[in-house]
């Protein structure tokens, strides 16, 4: 369990006698305390939890310095996802999630980066956040807690970024040509563009493929592709469909990376992105 106090607009050393007496009579003592504070307010704060018998961990952000407390030589919840693929280990970690109390943590490890981060997508936009995201050896991890989801307030944003879902590939030269002289276009106006392949749309991400198809008006389509990803655009691939043609990593054309279900449903619920479907 997690206790969360706020102390907010307390300066030191009042946090510190603060945070003292709520450790000292806390009614679990395997309880974890977060102590929401000022910035430079934390001092003082390291000495109450080796008092107590605690481990201190301070971060910050634009808002407030936490000053996490956990009783040390507890063990935050662990899971490793490896050799699971899209949406596997998303809605693992959901479900594990979805049982935690607020402000409780959960550690996923993969041996995939792009899991990891298809798994970071999801833990955002369901309202968690992740504290810290890394690797270690070769696998790579990163650390979610659990929190309230907050309902949105802002009305109107501006839509300054294009995201473009192709689904037919290299069998509908007119929509794959599409898709890159969209892309090309919107690069010139200024926008941020990302591609997202699945279904047959992944048979482009290939390595060979779209060096085939050849529109009478353009360049071959490789070639397109390549102006579009030098031209900054962020290409994804569905894992899933992916794997069901057999397409791996190493087949992937360079600047194309792999993506699980979780980063395309973040994609079409951020409200800056103009969807395009190809």
């Amino acid at each position: 369990m997690t206790k969360t106090v706020s102390a907010l607009g307390i300066k030191a050393p009042n946090t510190s006698i603060l945070a003292d007496n709520v450790v000292k009579y806390l009614d679990d003592p395997a309880e974890t305390v977060v102590f929401l504070l000022s910035p430079g307010a934390e001092e003082g704060m390291e000495a109450v939890a080796r008092k107590h018998g605690y481990t201190l961990e301070i971060t910050s952000s634009d808002k407030h310095t936490e000053a996490r407390m956990t009783p040390t030589g507890s063990t935050m919840e662990e899971i490793d996802v490896s050799g699971d693929f899209c949406p596997g280990p998303v809605i693992t970690v959901g479900t594990i999630l979805a049982t935690l109390p607020v402000g409780e943590r959960l550690k996923v490890t993969s041996a995939s980066a792009d899991s990891i981060a298809d798994i970071a997508a999801a833990v955002e936009s369901s309202g968690s956040k992740v504290v810290t995201q890394g690797a270690d050896g070769e696998k790579h991890y990163l650390i979610a807690e659990k929190a309230e989801k907050q309902e949105g307030t802002q009305a109107v944003v501006a839509r300054d970024r294009v995201l473009i879902a192709q689904s037919n590939g290299i069998g509908n030269a007119e929509r794959a040509y599409a898709t890159f002289l969209f892309a090309k276009a919107a690069q010139s106006m200024g926008k941020e563009v990302t591609i997202f392949l699945l279904m047959d749309g992944v048979s482009m991400a290939r390595q060979g493929n779209a060096a085939v198809v050849k529109h009478p008006a353009f360049d071959r389509l490789d070639r397109l592709m390549d102006e579009v990803i030098r031209g900054g655009a962020t290409i994804y691939a569905c894992e899933m469909s992916a794997k069901f043609r057999g397409i791996g990593e190493a087949d992937l054309v360079d600047g194309v990376r792999l993506a699980g279900a979780a980063t395309y449903i973040q994609l079409l619920s951020d409200p800056a992105n103009a969807v395009v479907n190809f």
